[in-house]
């Protein structure tokens, strides 16, 4: 049976390191996750090693925290990060799969857990694309307990003359006044500031707050410069819209922010940067662009689906996972 072994500190196990030097995810990788620690979210991390008992080798590893709720332990996989789960190993099967698992049910038993909850990105975010891993998981006891849609664009097959007619007519006129540029360089509050307001006004018109603060996307950025990516749009002088782009892997980009500002709706800031930044992606080697998902838990939000579906991104889920461990 697999080994499952706590890492007390990623950023000096070597195992782990090793490991995501050939599958580098970024929501796994110290460098990322700590801010949480920095800005004292109160997360109790507990990330794990899965070693096949047989070759002695890291077949997986997952980012995780512990939860207490009620009186009852309860294992997260993963709070301060959007998803998390197993990342497998490349080459890894259903069996090698099934055999994970087993141990992870078996680690949490031991360790007094209750109940785990595995948040996990869409299946393309696999080195394999495949939906095996799934198939495992419903067949060792988890049950998909809620499900959200992302809109992902398969950028191999991306090309401008193939989105909507509308979007086509709208991006060739609002881009003979926009100019759209990458921010490189170190951030401070100073220079940040402007970008965020801009973020901050437009999640607060939906009533809701942005994931980072000032402060924390400054951190974030500063950390892994070539990781976060961030583009502006300017009519003139003035700021219209930014992009925040997180690279996962070398496949996979992920877009955490699109906000334009409500003076330059009507300009189309917003559309021209997205389209900047999907073929900067592109042109950079990525294979997927997920520009996020366009529902809440009271269902779906129509409009922004329908938007996403005119840059050519198709729906995939993102399901949690949960098994009860207290079940007889």
């Amino acid at each position: 049976m697999t080994e499952v072994i706590r890492s007390e500190d990623t950023a000096d196990d070597i195992e782990w390191k090793e490991f995501l030097r050939n599958q580098y995810n970024l929501f796994f990788d110290e460098r990322f996750y700590s801010y949480n620690n920095v800005f004292g979210k109160g997360i109790c991390f507990h990330n794990l090693k899965f070693r096949d008992g047989l070759t002695g080798k890291i077949n997986a590893i997952m980012l995780g925290c512990e939860r207490q709720v009620s009186g009852e332990r309860l294992f997260i996989s993963c709070d301060g990060v959007s998803f998390a789960g197993f990342l497998w190993k490349k080459k890894s099967d259903l069996l090698n799969f099934f055999d994970a698992i087993r141990g992870f049910k078996s680690y949490l038993g031991d360790m007094g857990f209750s109940k785990a909850v595995l948040r996990t990105p869409p299946f393309v975010y696999n080195k394999t694309p495949n939906q095996e891993t799934e198939y495992a998981l419903l067949k060792s006891g988890f049950e998909v307990t809620s499900v959200s849609i992302s809109n992902i664009i398969d950028l191999e097959e991306f090309e401008f003359k193939n989105i909507s007619e509308t979007k086509k007519r709208s991006i060739k006129k609002s881009q003979k006044d926009i100019s759209v540029n990458i921010i490189d360089g170190l951030l401070t509050a100073d220079n940040f500031k402007e970008y965020y307001e801009i973020l901050l006004d437009n999640r607060e018109l939906k009533n809701v707050s942005p994931t980072h603060s000032m402060e924390e996307l400054i951190y974030l950025k500063n950390r892994l410069p070539e990781s976060i990516i961030l583009f502006e749009a300017r009519i003139g002088s003035r700021l219209a819209a930014i992009c925040v782009l997180f690279s996962i892997s070398k496949d996979i980009i992920l877009n955490f922010y699109l906000a334009g500002s409500e003076e330059f709706k009507l300009q189309g800031a917003a559309e021209l940067i997205l389209l900047k930044s999907i073929e900067w992606s592109k042109e950079n080697g990525y294979k997927f662009y997920d520009i996020g998902t366009s529902d809440t838990s009271d269902g779906l939000i129509e409009g922004l689906f329908a938007f996403k579906k005119k840059f050519l991104a198709h729906g995939f889920l993102r399901k949690t996972y949960e098994i009860n461990l207290t079940k007889d």
